[in-house]
């Protein structure tokens, strides 16, 4: 009996191993902040951009307009830069929660593009993970300390 509760344990651990790596084809950057063109604005800004923050299955969750949060459909198609927030992953559930309650808040807001943004979402998801953000920190992470995913 104990070698079956030792095999449904590792298949657990094996589980969350698989579900955490990045998966660029998928979509999918568990842990991460995430960032992507906006279209002929970055093209004129290459700092502006959309921002959306990854669960610890890699659903990105992104503040896309006024009263919604989308989860699983990043409003720019597919991510451009990525960043794994360190020490996420060392417990998935309270990150998974941390971005919750940022959706929660954002469920319920006007979005206002430079004052109440994506960055904005993205920064109190960070904070409620214990992880304190800015819009400008949030950024700085993703675009300055993230990785590319051109080509992928």
């Amino acid at each position: 009996m104990s070698s079956t509760l030792i095999s449904v344990s590792e298949e657990e651990e094996e589980t969350r191993r698989v579900t955490a790596m990045v998966d660029p084809r998928r979509n999918r950057f568990p842990f991460s902040v995430v960032w992507g063109p906006l279209g002929c604005l970055t093209c004129c800004m290459p700092c502006v951009g959309h921002m959306g923050i990854a669960d610890s299955q890699g659903k990105i969750h992104d503040f896309a307009g006024p009263y919604c949060v989308g989860v699983d459909r990043f409003m720019v198609g597919c991510v451009l830069r990525y960043a794994p927030v360190p020490g996420a992953e060392e417990d998935p559930e309270a990150w998974d929660q941390a971005i919750k309650r940022a959706d929660d808040v954002y469920k319920q807001r006007m979005h206002n593009i430079c004052c109440d943004n994506c960055h904005h979402h993205a920064a109190l998801a960070l904070t409620e993970s214990g992880r304190p953000h800015s819009l400008l920190s949030a950024w700085f992470l993703c675009c300055l300390g993230g990785t590319c995913n051109c080509g992928s």
